[in-house]
């Protein structure tokens, strides 16, 4: 079984991921499983452990909700975006756990019979190599994550837009390809969040940032969503403090994230820009829930906690020249706090 490489992560002080969890149906899975033999437990329920804090210093990633706050998510549902990366385990019904989950994009399980497999890690790795076909490019990459609920989505690559030539890997093009697959059919819960980081510098020269800013703005009408998309864009530059921590090409959602070697403008259609290793991943895998390994939730804990510190450092830093910002199209002068639901 894979173990995810990323290793000596220190646990950020604010989680990304947590566990809530309606009191009774808590209380009724540490009964049943504590009777099981060790081999014999869900994995809900070594997930339940993992969470639970060891120390009293250590950030609460677990919460019980009680019968007043269960019927409050029945009641207000949209509250779940507060938490916009939790896995909520209500006792509701079947189909009032599934409409949460379909309408804001977060993981709404019944405690019936809670199953927590979608974000378990299947194993799912595609090489590609330059010029050949990798089934149906993005299409085919990402099929073993883009039927988990999202409400938000993060894509790093410092170089994403080196090139406007198809055959060496078009940014805007490939963009689209993913937020194609991506993007749910259906978000109740206002703006679906796009953050879209890379070196400025780095562009082909024939771009500026601003025209990156439009075409990335046109996409909308052509990805046929419904709902309203948030789309902010940043171009940093070398001397910007997230340089050298985005030397990872990421594309990053609630519940997963996607890794590739070289590059994320990594297909013309179906065909690959480079040789690479593309990487889906789930936030745990079962060594982790074993604890033999470290989760892929680390991962994303890390980079998020850096893109967190750099957007609460904009409120009060006193230069802005190190990076360019724009929201839904527009240049803005300058960013005081990046909007994705992520990073709040």
């Amino acid at each position: 079984m894979r173990k995810y490489n990323i290793t000596h992560l220190k646990t950020p002080k604010s989680l990304m991921f947590k566990i809530y969890i309606s009191e009774s149906v808590y209380y009724d899975i540490i009964g049943t499983e504590e009777k099981k033999t060790e081999a014999a437990r869900s994995s809900l329920y070594k997930l339940l452990k993992l969470m639970t804090p060891k120390e009293k210093n250590q950030p609460q990633a677990l919460k019980l909700l009680s019968a007043a706050e269960t019927e409050q998510y029945r009641s207000h549902p949209e509250t779940v975006l507060k938490n916009p990366s939790t896995l909520y385990v209500l006792n509701v019904a079947p189909a009032e756990a599934s409409d949460i989950q379909r309408r804001y994009g977060v993981m709404c399980l019944c405690g019936e019979h809670p199953n927590i497999s979608p974000l378990i890690d299947v194993n799912d790795i595609h090489v590609s190599n330059n010029g050949q076909r990798l089934g149906r490019g993005w299409d085919s990459v990402l099929d073993s994550v883009e039927k988990l609920p999202s409400n938000a989505l993060l894509l790093t690559d410092r170089y994403l837009f080196a090139s406007t030539q198809p055959n060496v890997g078009n940014g805007i093009a490939n963009i689209y390809d993913i937020l194609q697959e991506l993007l749910p059919q259906q978000f109740e819960g206002g703006s679906y969040h796009v953050t879209i980081v890379f070196d400025d510098m780095s562009k082909e020269e024939t771009y500026s940032f601003s025209d990156i800013a439009a075409q990335l703005e046109q996409l909308k009408p052509r990805l046929g969503r419904t709902y309203p998309l948030m789309m902010e864009v940043l171009g940093i530059t070398p001397d910007c403090p997230l340089y050298s921590k985005l030397h990872n090409r990421m594309i990053i959602s609630n519940y997963f994230l996607v890794e590739a070697a070289h590059k994320l403008a990594a297909f013309n259609k179906d065909r690959a820009t480079a040789r690479q290793m593309i990487i889906p991943l789930a936030l745990f895998t079962e060594s982790s829930l074993n604890g033999i390994s470290t989760p892929p939730l680390d991962a994303i804990n890390h980079m998020l906690s850096s893109l967190r510190q750099f957007s609460r450092s904009l409120s009060y830093r006193p230069s802005h020249n190190d990076y360019l910002y724009a929201v839904n199209g527009q240049r803005m002068e300058r960013c005081i706090s990046m909007r994705n639901r992520l990073l709040k």
